[in-house]
C-alpha cells in the first residue's frame, strides 16, 4: 500500500434518524458490517458523533476478510449506506468547501446581510432588550483550580481582577488556588519557576478542560472527557494483522490530539507522560475510569502531591484543617498594601523558599527587633552619605534614607497588625 493512501485524518462525523432517537446501535451494526476502522463516542441527545478516518482521496479505511487494511469504500458510499438504513451521515466539511458555502451564502443572502450591517442597534436588540433581565446570556460560572509553585500573593491578584473569593493551600512545594468565576480568566504568574501551572476547569454543563501553562510561555489544551466513553466498533484484539490492530489502536488513542500537546509544552522529566495519556485515553481501550478520577490522575501526573490535589478539585471546597486561606477583593490599594507587608516570603516561588535571601525574610520577621536595628543602621549610612560632598555619595545615601525609612514603616504595620 502506499503512502498516500496509510495518510488518513479522523473525522468527528454525526448521525441522526430525523427523529431524535439514539442511533447509534444502527450506526454501530453499518460501520461493523463494512469492517470500518470507526468509533462510537456516544449521543448527544440529538445526534450520535461517530470517529471515521478519511484518507484524502475521501475514501474510508477499512479492513477486508484478513484484516488488511482496503480502501475501496468511499465516504460517499458510507453515507449512502446510512442513507439505505434510514440514518442520515453528516460528514465534517474541508477549509475548501466551507469556503464554496460561505460563497454561496454570500451569493444569496449577501442583501440581506448588508441590511442587517446598517440596522440601528436598538432596532436589532428591540426584541431582546423587552424580554432580557440580565440573565438571558449570563454565562454560568465555571469553578476553576490552578496547581502551581506559585505563593500567595497571585491569589490576592486573582481576586481582585476576578472579584471573586479566592481560597489558598500549599503542600510539598506546590498551591492551589479555587474559586468560581463567570469571566474570562487566566493563570497570573511572576516567573518561570511558577511553571508548570495546571488550571482545571469544571463548568456546569459540559466536559472539564485543562489549560497547562508550561516552560517558556508554552500554553496547550486538553479535555480528559472528551473521549472518555468512546469505544472502538471492532475488537482491536481480534484483528488477525497485528499492523491494522495497531493502526486501530493508535488512531483512537491519538485522536484527540494530547500526545501532540504534550510534545508542545516541551516539560520533559517534570511530567509523567503516559499517566497524562492514560488520563485522557478511552475507558474502552484502559483508560482512567470515571470523570473525577481522570481530572485527578491527570493533574498527578506532574508531580502535586495527592492531597493537594483531592482538596482542590472536592466539591466541598479547600477544608485542611484551617489551613487553608481565603483572599477577597478589596480595591487594588489594599491589595498592593497587602502584597508589600507580606513581603519577599509571599512572592518568592515555592521552590525557591529555601534560599537566602527568602530565608533571611522569615528570619527579619521573626525578629522584628533584628529588623529595626539594621533598618536603623541603613538609615544612619543613608544619612551620614547623604552629607558627603560626593554626588554619587549623595544619591546612594538618599536611596539608602528612603529604603530603611520604608522598611521601618512596614516593620511598623506589622507589629500593629499582631
Amino acid at each position: 500500500m502506499s503512502a498516500e493512501q496509510i495518510a488518513f485524518q479522523v473525522a468527528f462525523a454525526s448521525v441522526d434518524s430525523g427523529d431524535g432517537g439514539d442511533c447509534g446501535e444502527r450506526a454501530e451494526r453499518i460501520l461493523r458490517r463494512e469492517r470500518v476502522l470507526a468509533a462510537i463516542r456516544g449521543f448527544d441527545g440529538e445526534a450520535t458523533t461517530v470517529l471515521l478516518p478519511i484518507t484524502e482521496q475521501g475514501n474510508v479505511v477499512a479492513l477486508d476478510a484478513e484484516g488488511r487494511l482496503r480502501f475501496d469504500l468511499s465516504a460517499v458510499g458510507l453515507q449512502t449506506l446510512f442513507a439505505d438504513a434510514g440514518l442520515t451521515l453528516h460528514l465534517g466539511y474541508a477549509d475548501h468547501a466551507l469556503d464554496e458555502v460561505d460563497a454561496e451564502l454570500e451569493q444569496e443572502f449577501g442583501e440581506v446581510f448588508e441590511q442587517l450591517d446598517e440596522a440601528p442597534d436598538d432596532l436589532i436588540g428591540l426584541a431582546v432588550s423587552e424580554r432580557d433581565d440580565g440573565t438571558l446570556f449570563a454565562p454560568d460560572p465555571v469553578h476553576v483550580a490552578e496547581f502551581s509553585r506559585r505563593g500567595p500573593w497571585a491569589a490576592r491578584v486573582t481576586a481582585q481582577l476576578l472579584a471573586t473569593p479566592v481560597d489558598y493551600l500549599e503542600d510539598a512545594g506546590w498551591s492551589v488556588y479555587r474559586y468560581r468565576t463567570d469571566r474570562a480568566h487566566g493563570a497570573i504568574s511572576g516567573s518561570s519557576a511558577d511553571r508548570p501551572i495546571i488550571e482545571v476547569n469544571v463548568p456546569v454543563q459540559g466536559d472539564a478542560w485543562i489549560e497547562v501553562d508550561g516552560s517558556r510561555g508554552r500554553t496547550a489544551m486538553f479535555w480528559p472527557n472528551a473521549e472518555r466513553l468512546t469505544r472502538p466498533v471492532l475488537e482491536i484484539d481480534q484483528i488477525g494483522v497485528s499492523e491494522s490492530a495497531e493502526l486501530y489502536r493508535r488512531m483512537l488513542s491519538e485522536a484527540d490530539g494530547t500526545r501532540d500537546e504534550l510534545a508542545e509544552l516541551d516539560l520533559g522529566d517534570a511530567i509523567d507522560a503516559d499517566a497524562v495519556l492514560r488520563a485522557c485515553l478511552p475507558e474502552a481501550l484502559g483508560g482512567i475510569v470515571g470523570e473525577p478520577e481522570r481530572l485527578r490522575a491527570f493533574v498527578a501526573a506532574f508531580g502535586v502531591p495527592a492531597a493537594l490535589v483531592d482538596a482542590g478539585l472536592n466539591d466541598a471546597g479547600l477544608e485542611d484543617g484551617g489551613a487553608a486561606r481565603r483572599f477577597a477583593p478589596r480595591g487594588w490599594m489594599p491589595v498592593i498594601g497587602d502584597v508589600v507587608m507580606a513581603g519577599i516570603t509571599e512572592t518568592v516561588p515555592l521552590t525557591r523558599r529555601d534560599r537566602p535571601v527568602a530565608r533571611w525574610s522569615r528570619l527579619l520577621r521573626k525578629r522584628p527587633l533584628l529588623g529595626a536595628a539594621l533598618s536603623v543602621g541603613e538609615l544612619s549610612v543613608g544619612v551620614a552619605l547623604g552629607r558627603g560632598r560626593s554626588r554619587l555619595g549623595r544619591g546612594v545615601g538618599i536611596l539608602l534614607v528612603i529604603d530603611a525609612l520604608a522598611d521601618l514603616a512596614i516593620l511598623a504595620i506589622r507589629l500593629l497588625r499582631r
